[in-house]
């Protein structure tokens, strides 16, 4: 429905994209978008120029790169940042080749666009499909934190001589558990025992001991053999007598 009214012989229109209403509107995106786009009417000119023969290669990296990011597996983040920094530069570029900025600046320099635009194309394609290998052998070869699964049995403070199991399941299988035991003392406020504790470890079944005079905090590498799923970790304390001790997991990641 319109409004019209008549003022001063004008006749002024509230809906249309004449109207006063509508116009306010316009401006307040324009003044929001500006910031990032610079001037609207300029960006959506260029916009409209973009050849449609861009768009699926910046649509297959996009595919690529979404890929690797849902397969990738759980583990400490920091094993993966070069893979997110690849599937990042390789989506600036496709973009980059979509709104036409390699073409432009090869033609600045007096070169010709073609080379150039599918040089920034192959690049970013490549890019993607490297990021998607990265993060398929972090799948089948990177750190896996178990932390939060590992468990301590028995629960309970532990004295002198207790032998305590660390139960972490190995999947995905991987060769390697690096642990680091947490231990405290259980009464603080009636002794202090936690600065002499230590401990050794070694696997279930084997008689070799792996680890030895382990403090508090230290991580160390167990090896485990052919052991594919339930990992037993066996933890002896050695601590003053009648000291008794608080053991948790501080880490836990299984590793090749």
């Amino acid at each position: 429905m319109s409004d019209h009214r008549a003022r001063d012989g004008v006749r002024v229109s509230s809906s249309g994209s004449g109207s006063p209403a509508i116009g306010r509107i316009e401006r307040i995106g324009q003044l929001i978008v500006s910031p990032f786009v610079g001037d609207v009417s300029e960006f959506t000119g260029r916009v409209k120029s973009w050849s449609g023969w861009n768009w699926p290669p910046f649509f297959l990296v996009l595919a690529l790169g979404a890929t690797a990011l849902i397969t990738g597996p759980d583990g400490p983040a920091h094993q993966f940042l070069w893979v997110y920094a690849v599937i990042g530069a390789a989506v600036v570029l496709s973009l980059c080749r979509v709104m036409g900025l390699a073409g432009a600046v090869s033609a600045q320099g007096g070169g010709r666009a073609g080379p150039w635009q599918a040089l920034v194309t192959g690049s970013s394609l490549l890019l993607a499909v490297l990021g998607l290998v990265g993060m398929d052998h972090y799948a089948d070869h990177g750190d896996v934190d178990v932390t939060g699964p590992a468990l301590i049995i028995p629960e309970g403070p532990a004295t002198n001589g207790s032998t305590l199991t660390v139960a972490v399941d190995n999947q995905p299988h991987r060769t390697h558990l690096r642990l680091a035991l947490a231990i405290e003392d259980a009464e603080r406020g009636r002794q202090s025992c936690s600065p002499e504790t230590t401990y050794s470890a070694r696997l279930a079944g084997s008689g070799v001991e792996h680890a030895a005079e382990l403090r508090s905090g230290e991580l160390f590498s167990l090896p485990l053999g052919g052991a594919r799923d339930a990992v037993r970790v066996l933890v002896t304390l050695a601590t003053d007598e009648g000291c008794w001790m608080s053991v948790s997991v501080a880490e836990a990641v299984l590793h090749d």
